[in-house]
Order: C-alpha cells, then structure tokens, then sequence
C-alpha cells in the first residue's frame, strides 16, 4: 500500500510537471519513479526534492529565451528534463532515500544531501552562469570559450553554485538531519566542480561541418549530422552531471 501511494502521489506531480512543460514525455516515468523512491524515505527527503526541482526549474525557465539565443545552437537538449536529466540528477538522490530505511540512516542522508546540493549547485551555475556570467573560460587552461561550453566556468556561475549549495545545507538543517552544514556545502561545491573538469576534459565534443560551430548535439539546428571532434564517445553531458552528483555525495559522507 504504502509503495502504491507513493508511486500515485509521484506520477501526480510527473504529471503536472509534464503539462506545465518542466517534464518531456521520457522524463515522467523515470520522474515517477524517482519521487516515488523518495516518498518512502520520507516527507523530510520529500521537501529536499522539492527544493531542487523547484529552484531549478525557476531558474531555468527565467530569462530562457535570451539563454536559448545564447546556448541553443551548442546544447543538446532544452529546458523540458527528459529521462537521461531527471536520472542524472535525482538517480543518487532517490536511491540513497529508498536504502534510507536500512543500514545506517545518518550516512544514506549525508549521500542524498550531497548528491542534491551537487545537483542544485550545478543547475545554478549553468543557468545564471550562461546568463549573466559573460564569456566563460575553460576551468583547467584558462582560455575563453563560448557560452554554454561544458567544462567552462564564469565568477557569476561560480558564485550561484556555492549559493546553491549553502541553500540546499539550510534546507538539510531545517529538516532536522545530522549531516553537517559544511560537508553538505563542501559536496555541492566539488560536485559542480567535478562537472566541470569532466565537461572540459573527456565530454564527448561535437562540429558542425556547415555551421563551423562547435555543439552537443549529434543533429545540429540546420539539419546536419554533427561529427566527433574529441572527448570520449558516449560521454555526453548527462553522464557528466550523473558523476558530479556522485561526487558531490561521495565528498559529503566522507565529511560525516
């Protein structure tokens, strides 16, 4: 009983979610499945989601359509969380909520509050980053790079991912867990970090041969086929933001 209510309550909102256009069609199932983990951990781990899906989700929709002049045509995907997103960013996050009920509580919550302030964190600093940050450069060599280049960090992104982060660490205190502020701060920070070095080292790259631009996308804009030109096959920017929720979780609980 208790699993078909959550598994109700989370297609509920997967599907208010998908009607006010925060989800795609892909994303409501792997949505439901997600938030139906996190019911059965609990209301506490409930408001945590929440936090996450809902700061994210303003800060995605506001000012998107000078974002989407800025980004479009080098990002893979839109503002609407299809399945890989919603499981790169909330797959740690649900699991360590469901493995809540056994073992030791106060190390599956250190994981979850890592994983979501990684998650946040990195949200944050992409969205405001590509707006008011400017021309990004490139975390490891320093050099300018186009807006919305993975692996490029600017001070306005940088600075909303650490606010991120020490928000979701208030949010963690208000629901009365243990987890220490600065080890939930210190995740959030290293996650989008993390992000970032991967985004800047082996996140599969992608050109434009009629555009000469650089994208994500394996069909740009205008209709071409887009061809690899470095990073690792496969690696693509969901599985970046999936490690640097791992590693925001994983910095957390060895913080405990």
């Amino acid at each position: 009983m208790t699993m078909l209510v959550a598994l109700a309550s989370a297609a509920l909102v997967a599907i208010i979610a998908y009607r006010i256009r925060l989800l795609s069609a892909s994303g409501m199932i792997p949505a439901t499945l997600v938030g139906a983990a996190t019911v059965i951990g609990g209301a506490q781990w409930v408001v945590l989601l929440l936090f996450f899906f809902i700061s994210s989700s303003a800060i995605g929709v506001w000012r998107g359509a000078e974002r989407d002049r800025l980004v479009g045509a080098l990002i893979e995907k839109g503002g609407r969380r299809d399945a890989a997103q919603v499981l790169a960013n909330g797959l740690v996050f649900a699991l360590a909520a469901a493995f809540s009920n056994f073992g030791s509580v106060d190390a599956w919550q250190a994981v979850g509050a890592g994983a979501i302030a990684a998650a946040t964190a990195d949200t944050w600093s992409t969205e405001v980053g590509t707006v008011l940050g400017g021309a990004p450069r490139l975390i490891l060599s320093g050099r300018q790079v186009p807006p919305g280049t993975s692996g490029g960090v600017t001070l306005a992104g940088t600075a909303s991912g650490i606010v991120a982060a020490v928000l979701v660490s208030l949010v963690v205190m208000l629901v009365d867990w243990e987890t220490p502020l600065l080890a939930i701060i210190a995740g959030g920070v290293v996650g989008f970090i993390v992000d970032s070095v991967i985004g800047a080292t082996i996140q599969e790259r992608r050109w434009c041969e009629t555009c000469s631009l650089d994208t994500e996308r394996r069909i740009h804009r205008c209709g071409t086929q887009t061809v690899q030109r470095g990073g690792i096959r496969g690696v693509n920017n969901d599985a970046v933001n999936l490690a640097g929720t791992i590693a925001g979780a994983a910095v957390t609980w060895i913080l405990i």
